[in-house]
């Protein structure tokens, strides 16, 4: 009933609009003294041609627009409608004039109505929008937008849209020289993104958006290096691949930009994938998939890329209980319930693990199941060897006898030259998987990359943790310095990997330049909003096991590279011929729970283990 009410209204106001424009075109062609003759002509014409010109919007679904969002596409409808009305007058007026004498009608009329027709019923919907804009801009907090790209035009149009956002967009920042002192989006470009103090200074902003997700590290660490002192909030806008989160919908500020994170300034940029959504998911799709570890930071988010490319059944093997519940839930959210299939079980549980690879019978394995802590291992190395090497030689026989399509093995880092109990288990896991891979049907392969930003235990969880508590921030040494990537980028480098691993090869990313950990948690502490002097830095001390420095590959592996971008692969090396004999004297240590005979036989695989000590902190000057 209201739709009904709201088009007579405009139906109404559109005719008066179209008689006011004939009146106006007329009393303008004759200069306000209107002959006789035209004057009856006039009183005809013009309501027939207001009535022609309702007709007309309506076939050009005027009628159905809502005023508040109208635009250019909007205005070129009613152009179009405007243009044919006016267009059958001047047919009117060259081939009707022989019929009858009062047709005759000046051109100008018909081009004068046929603007002022337009202006009118354009400007109609138009001049509230616009009113509308304005009233909302002047509420909300003082924006500069860094970046005068289609990013920083969303920006506006939805803080135009929604004062609820509390975004009042004052001006431009843009590294552009054809932009400077350019107006885009009815805002100006105040200068290049190196006068954002002086800008900020002279506009009293109270916030900043950086509106693109691409911006460069550096780029955003200059912006909060200025912001910072100023006490002026620092946004960033969404990455294509947040906005599809499930999580991010509304019309609050938290579904259009974020805070600055960790991720957005570490000194490289995101990779990225050389394969697309449809190129995996031509490989993945329709196929029987297990992942070992799936309630684990790697673990899950692989199954969260692995859910988008629909495959025949998700196996989810986990042991926390909790763990699983939260990502079988939250794939059950997605309409997958029928697809991902729970499964409480420990990989170190043999018959359970036989029973799950006979019964479901996987096509790709992807095993992320592993211990990680560093100290923790160091101080329970038997737990280390029975669930990283045990629980992976278990693994890939199963998958060889099940003749498995594909088998990858999440490795690290540390499993180079390693100087810890879980760093030499992980190289042992990776020897296991190319010993079998030189006999197996099953292609196998292994990922190996650096610290995953976000995971459960990563030093910027710890680091936030202790920021939150006042601190201190606790640095093992002044130089310790680490690869990282996010989790996102972990995952998709596993899945890319996953389609062109064969014979027990590992592959790794180019992770950049490593990241001092110490410039690390100065830049935590300033984007909690925090000083030094409010939140202290304490170096400790390497831990037992920790490095100062990781590495990627040995001199040993000859690094080249694939097909798929900043994806390298490392030539097998040849496991040890007496691998199996190492692995009986683990498992005879394992059961003495012989710490130091462990620690023994890692030295003799000829892998680079050393135990090293921990380091004291330096002493202060």
């Amino acid at each position: 009933m209201r739709r009904r009410q709201t088009k007579a209204a405009a139906i109404m106001l559109d005719f008066a609009i179209v008689l006011a424009s004939g009146m106006a075109a007329y009393l303008a062609r004759f200069e306000g003294a209107i002959p006789s003759t035209f004057f009856r002509q006039m009183l005809v014409l013009v309501p027939v041609l207001a009535v022609l010109r309702i007709a007309t919007n309506g076939l050009f679904g005027v009628y159905r627009m809502v005023w508040r969002y109208v635009g250019l596409i909007e205005a070129l409808r009613f152009a179009q409608s405007v243009a044919l009305v006016s267009l059958l007058l001047l047919l009117g007026r060259v081939f009707l004039v022989h019929l009858d004498p009062h047709l005759i009608f000046p051109y100008s009329i018909i081009l004068t109505e046929g603007a002022l027709s337009f202006l009118g019923l354009a400007g109609a919907r138009f001049i509230p929008r616009i009113r509308a804009e304005r009233s909302r801009s002047e509420g909300g907090a003082s924006t500069i937008l860094i970046g005068a790209g289609q990013g920083g035009l969303a920006i506006i149009k939805e803080a135009n849209r929604h004062p609820e956002l509390g975004i009042r967009p004052s001006g431009f920042l843009d590294d552009d020289p054809q932009k400077a002192g350019m107006t885009i989006g009815n805002l100006r470009v105040l200068g290049a993104v190196r006068d954002a103090e002086r800008v900020l200074r002279q506009t009293g902003a109270e916030r900043v958006i950086i509106t693109s997700a691409a911006f460069s590290p550096k780029a955003i660490s200059r912006v909060m290096d200025v912001c910072g002192p100023l006490g002026v909030e620092v946004s960033i806008i969404k990455g294509t691949y947040e906005h599809l989160d499930a999580g991010a919908t509304g019309t609050t500020a938290s579904a259009l930009v974020r805070e600055v994170r960790i991720e957005d300034l570490l000194s490289r940029d995101p990779v990225p994938p050389s394969l697309s959504l449809d190129d995996l998911r031509q490989y993945y799709a329709g196929k029987r998939i297990l992942v070992t570890g799936a309630g684990g930071s790697i673990g899950s988010e692989l199954c969260r890329q692995l859910a988008l490319m629909n495959p025949a059944r998700l196996l989810l093997l986990e042991r926390d209980e909790t763990n699983l519940f939260e990502i079988d839930r939250e794939l059950a959210g997605r309409g997958l319930a029928g697809v991902a299939v729970p499964l409480l079980i420990d990989v170190m549980d043999s018959r359970a693990a036989e029973r799950v690879f006979k019964e479901t019978q996987p096509q790709v394995v992807f095993h992320a199941a592993a211990y990680k802590h560093v100290p923790m291992m160091e101080r329970f190395p038997w737990e280390a060897v029975k669930n990283n090497v045990f629980g992976t030689k278990q693994l890939v026989e199963l998958a060889d006898e099940h003749r498995v399509e594909s088998f990858v093995m999440i490795s690290t880092d540390k499993a180079i030259n390693p100087t810890s109990i879980m760093g030499a288990t992980k190289r042992l896991a990776e020897q296991l998987v190319q010993e079998i891979a030189a006999r197996s049907r099953t292609r196998f392969s292994c990922v190996r990359f650096g610290n995953v930003l976000g995971s459960r235990g990563s030093v910027v969880g710890i680091f936030r943790d202790q920021i939150a508590n006042g601190g201190p921030v606790t640095v093992t040494h002044p130089e310790a310095t680490r690869y990282f990537m996010t989790i996102p980028e972990a995952a998709n480098l596993v899945l890319q990997s996953g389609t062109i691993g064969a014979a027990g090869e590992v592959f790794l990313l180019d992770m950049g330049e490593p990241v001092n950990i110490m410039n690390l948690a100065r830049q935590m502490i300033r984007l909690s909003g925090f000083t030094e002097q409010q939140v202290p830095i304490r170096v400790v001390g390497t831990r037992p096991g920790e490095k100062l420095f990781e590495e990627l590959s040995t001199s040993a592996e000859d690094l080249a590279p694939t097909d798929l971008r900043k994806i390298y692969r490392c030539r097998p090396i040849a496991p040890p011929a007496r691998l199996g004999q190492i692995i009986e004297q683990l498992n005879f240590m394992v059961k003495a729970r012989d710490a130091d005979g462990i620690r023994e036989v890692m030295r003799a695989l000829d892998i680079g283990y050393e135990i090293t000590p921990s380091r004291r902190a330096p002493e202060p000057a």
